[in-house]
């Protein structure tokens, strides 16, 4: 940790219009592996990966205009939690039990981030935790990974988890050598600076949704939300999430079933689409999944669509963002419609193929123009993302997706082999789901799914369910 300290340089960072949609949220996941890693080569390789990262060591606040900054104090570092400790379960109950994490111990300090440790006035929330569990009889390790949503993505929380096991492997090596005089790793150069974001592009053409507009425009309170501290935004989180009867969902969704839907709906795409994806199907399918379970919740009186919003990465969009190494936020919400008459139909490809389409749409009209003119408006209301959160989680007919399985999770090896499983834990939004890869070698895909047991039970009733089991 000396070492580290001795690196930071004290900064501050502004975050960026991009940045606050998802600043309320957090990105944790459990990693589970059946060999373990000593105890101080995952520590030491965790700050020495810290050293190009001290982001994860900044303090949030929110200016009196409502940005929001990231403070780096060398004399007054908000250090992320780092526990490594034993536990009396087996890791092959876990794994019997699929990997149920209400098997652990109650005390463990899963899923709490946005919280105020009690009786600390003043004290800054953390922004990232780190929890390495033991397995009795060392039958294994879970890493509970918990980054905030207000500093990084998907892609910068992988960057940073690859970092650090790509310098466990190191040090190991050294380790089994003993050779540790001679450790010297060379950085990879990661980028903070939101201003590599942005943009002095202008276009006549109004490209972003009139929904997205209406969804992003300020009120009174939104304003009032934005103002208040961090910590206080995160405890009226926790509070509207008490009041949310809501639990994490897992779907295993074979390659082959997927596969076959593909096959099945290819076909059928329509000619102004140069071409669809697995993901495009995926997408497709969980829209339909979600339309026939808000009408079986009888949810959906007098909606006439659903709404999906999707988080897209515009790295591959935006060419200087390309090849910047930069860690950060650089996703954009793009919100895709489809009718209800069409999703609550029987099992039919022409419906899929039809949500897969206007997914495909939706997705390749986010060019740089796009992006340009989405990042003068986000950064032209800083208060508008808390409208945008409150107007979403109100509506009936809606729901969020990220697609992660293009992130490399399957490739975090600390020095002991790669993980059996790599699992979201609990998701801070009601019908949020994140598609994950399936576990390795299966060729397969995972959902996780945050929603109402309700909503829950009428997606199982769906045909699709049927077809695809």
């Amino acid at each position: 940790m000396d070492n580290f300290i001795a690196s930071v340089q004290s900064q501050t960072i502004y975050l960026d219009g991009i940045d606050n949609p998802t600043s309320v949220l957090t990105i944790p996941f459990y990693y589970w592996y059946e060999k373990t890693v000593l105890s101080n080569i995952l520590k030491v390789s965790f700050y020495k990966a810290l050293e190009e990262f001290p982001i994860l060591a900044d303090r949030m606040k929110t200016k009196s205009d409502s940005r929001n900054v990231v403070v780096i104090d060398k004399s007054s570092l908000n250090m992320p939690d780092y526990t490594d400790s034993p536990c009396n379960v087996h890791f092959q109950t876990l794994k019997d039990a699929n990997f149920d994490v209400s098997l652990l111990p109650v005390n463990y300090p899963l899923e709490r981030m946005n919280r105020v440790p009690p009786g600390v006035a003043g004290h800054s929330m953390k922004l990232a935790e780190f929890h390495i569990i033991r397995m009795k009889d060392d039958s294994g390790m879970c890493i509970y990974a918990n980054i905030s949503h207000a500093i990084f993505d998907g892609t910068s929380y992988c960057a940073f988890m690859k970092r650090w096991t790509e310098i466990s492997r190191y040090i190991l090596t050294a380790h089994e050598k003993q050779d540790m005089h001679g450790v010297d790793i060379s950085t990879q150069g990661f980028q903070f600076d939101r201003s590599i974001l942005e943009t002095d592009e202008h276009s006549e053409c109004d490209a972003i949704d009139p929904v997205f507009r209406k969804l992003y425009k300020s009120t009174i309170v939104s304003r009032f939300v934005a103002w208040i501290s961090p910590e206080l935004r995160g405890r009226l989180l926790k509070l509207a999430l008490a009041s949310l009867n809501i639990h994490n969902y897992y779907y295993h969704l074979s390659g082959s079933a997927i596969e076959h839907l593909f096959r099945l709906i290819q076909p059928l795409v329509e000619p102004d689409i140069s071409h669809i994806s697995a993901n495009d199907v995926l997408t497709a399918l969980v829209t339909v999944l979600f339309a026939q379970a808000f009408h079986k919740a009888g949810s959906l009186s007098g909606e006439t669509e659903i709404l999906a919003t999707i988080a897209v990465d515009i790295r591959p969009r935006v060419e200087r963002l390309t090849n910047a190494n930069y860690a950060g936020n650089a996703i954009v919400l793009k919100l895709a419609t489809s009718p209800l008459d069409l999703l609550l139909k029987g099992y039919s490809p022409h419906s899929l193929v039809a949500v897969a389409c206007n997914t495909r749409r939706a997705v390749d009209g986010m060019d740089k123009h796009y992006c340009s003119q989405m990042w003068n408006f986000v950064n032209s209301d800083p208060s508008g993302y808390i409208s945008l959160v409150g107007r979403l989680a109100r509506k009936p007919n809606t729901y969020m997706l990220t697609n992660h399985t293009r992130f490399g999770y399957y490739e975090t090896d600390f020095g002991s082999g790669l993980p059996v499983l790599v699992r979201p834990a609990f998701l801070t939004s009601e019908n949020f789901v994140v598609i994950m890869p399936g576990r390795p070698r299966l060729g397969s895909y995972e959902l996780a799914i945050t929603m109402s047991p309700k909503v829950a039970k009428g997606m199982m009733e769906s045909e699709y369910w049927k077809c695809i089991y």
